[in-house]
């Protein structure tokens, strides 16, 4: 049993580690595409462009860039932050700033408040079966029109529009980066850079870290 003085303290641990959200860590920095090391620790990053997919979740961004980076402490465990980081986006300035993950699981929620973009097809487990997010639904030419059918593969289902958001929205908020202390076997999270301009427009990306373990410029594209 835990002393009454210690109990409330334990909740808000237990509490924090819960909404801690991220990725687990790949083996090592040099597994990542991107890697560095710095005199206190190794840094990895890979670019995702504006989706994300893994077997635990995966979804799709209209407005945002995701960044996935890992740091693996040399010895004691480093603080690691998304505000560690800044995007550098074909050598111009201003660099952009991480947002937060619940930032961008509001924006997945609620499309309606952004542009209509380009759509792509993304897969999530539900059921044992598999999930397709958005795909274009073909328009009926009239009542009953057979060629505006969905065909559901074997095994499949077509979500509704509510639980695909719900799934997008809650994958993007639960594989964000938050402040974490970084342990020696590293800690790894996505994140998030707001930027609404044409994906095919970017020739050099550059993942700025600037934190605990040192400075660092990893070349992304």
């Amino acid at each position: 049993m835990y002393p009454e003085a210690v109990l409330p303290l334990l909740v808000v641990l237990l509490a924090s580690k819960a909404l801690a959200g991220g990725l687990d860590p790949r083996a090592r920095a040099e597994d990542y595409p991107q890697h560095t090391a710095l005199a206190a620790a190794s840094l990895g990053a890979e670019y995702h462009g504006r989706a994300f997919e893994s077997q635990a979740g995966r979804f799709f961004t209209q407005d945002y860039l995701v960044v996935e980076a890992a740091l693996f402490p040399a010895g004691a465990p480093l603080e690691f932050a998304p505000s560690h980081f800044r995007l550098r986006l074909n050598g111009r300035s201003p660099e952009l700033l991480p947002v937060t993950p619940g930032t961008v699981a509001l924006a997945i929620r609620n499309p309606d408040q952004y542009e209509q973009r380009p759509q792509v097809v993304a897969g999530g487990g539900v059921g044992g079966g598999q999930v397709i997010f958005g795909r274009p639904r073909p328009m009926e030419r009239f009542p009953g029109d057979p060629e505006a059918r969905v065909p559901s593969p074997s095994g499949t289902r077509q979500a509704s529009p509510a639980e695909e958001l719900v799934a997008s929205a809650e994958a993007a908020e639960r594989f964000g980066l938050s402040r974490v202390e970084a342990p020696r076997g590293g800690a790894a999270g996505l994140v998030y850079f707001y930027w609404r301009g044409k994906h095919s427009k970017l020739k050099k990306i550059e993942l700025i870290y600037d934190g605990p373990a040192g400075r660092a410029t990893l070349r992304l594209r």
